[in-house]
């Protein structure tokens, strides 16, 4: 905020003691470097600049009072309508203009078109409509007045009551650095001619502390025996673990080195707790399992015994 407020000083100055210097032959904008600000000023020269080097008449047209002009604009490549009235306004006595790109609606200044159609009808100075009070010099600063309409730049507004209200604290601090050289006995004296005195200025003669200030202004009084307490801290974060999905559950299972169940006699990741078929020795093959060499022959051998 100072860089901002020391910024502003400084485009203040310039534009108090100094003039911008016109970059073409316009009267207009001779008469904009005197009456605008530098930043609007730069604006307006561009669009001066611009109305001389880009800027030509394509048409004519007269609505009653009004002349509409065609102006060409060969950097846009596009052909805008300026609405003029040559007479002057009975209401601001200037001469009315608006052209159809709305440059002047949207911020402002005066866009290169209506540059070119009043410098064309002879006029020397921006019309008044056309030049807003936040562009121009002098109105930088305004003045400020108060509610009787006089201007308080040389006028001292004495509020008596907040020099009373000075003096006394002035008094209070002085009173409390004498005390500081005092005694105990002193100190509390003091304390309680100042509770005495808060105490009466009181508008219900006395001074309620927090809980009356809230039992007064909830119309309840507080319970003695407090039987809703707060819940206990627990902990969020950690508590357990993650939902493993199917997909997950399966990965994890394939990482697992195979076993031999002892049921079906298959090299799996089960076991005999935990076979799919309890009841049944032999079960088909599990999908990515093989069955040893040596189980096939414990089974012949198991065949050959039966049979003798």
């Amino acid at each position: 905020m100072d860089q901002q407020r020391h910024t502003q000083k400084q485009l203040d100055n310039m534009d108090k003691h100094s003039s911008a210097t016109a970059s073409t032959h316009l009267a207009l904008e001779i008469h904009a470097a005197k009456v605008y600000t530098y930043s609007a000023f730069h604006k307006f020269k561009q669009e001066a600049i611009f109305s001389i080097d880009t800027c030509r008449t394509g048409g004519f047209t007269e609505r009653g009072e009004l002349e509409v002009t065609t102006v060409k604009d060969s950097t846009r490549k596009k052909n805008f309508e300026v609405v003029y009235s040559p007479a002057l306004s009975d209401d601001t006595g200037t001469r009315k203009a608006s052209c159809s790109c709305t440059m002047f609606e949207r911020t402002g200044i005066l866009c290169r078109h209506i540059i070119w159609i009043f410098s064309a009808s002879g006029i020397k100075t921006i019309p008044e409509d056309y030049v807003l009070n936040r562009w121009m010099k002098k109105y930088l600063r305004l003045r400020i007045f108060n509610t009787n309409g006089e201007g308080t730049e040389n006028m001292q507004v004495i509020n008596e009551k907040q020099i009373a209200m000075s003096i006394m604290w002035s008094e209070v601090h002085e009173a409390v650095g004498l005390l500081r050289d005092k005694g105990i006995a002193d100190v509390d004296s003091f304390s309680a001619v100042i509770r005495s005195f808060k105490q009466s200025l009181s508008p219900l003669g006395e001074v309620l502390n927090k809980n009356q200030q809230m039992e007064k202004f909830l119309n309840c009084t507080a319970c003695e025996v407090v039987t809703i307490l707060p819940p206990k801290n627990s902990k969020n974060k950690g508590t357990g673990k993650r939902l493993l999905s199917a997909k997950t559950k399966a990965m994890v299972l394939a990482r697992k080195p195979k076993r031999k169940c002892k049921n079906c006699k298959r090299m799996t990741n089960h076991d005999k707790r935990n076979c799919p078929n309890p009841f049944t020795a032999h079960t088909p093959l599990c999908e990515g399992s093989s069955e040893p060499e040596e189980d096939e022959g414990e089974e012949e051998e198991e065949l050959e015994s039966e049979q003798e």
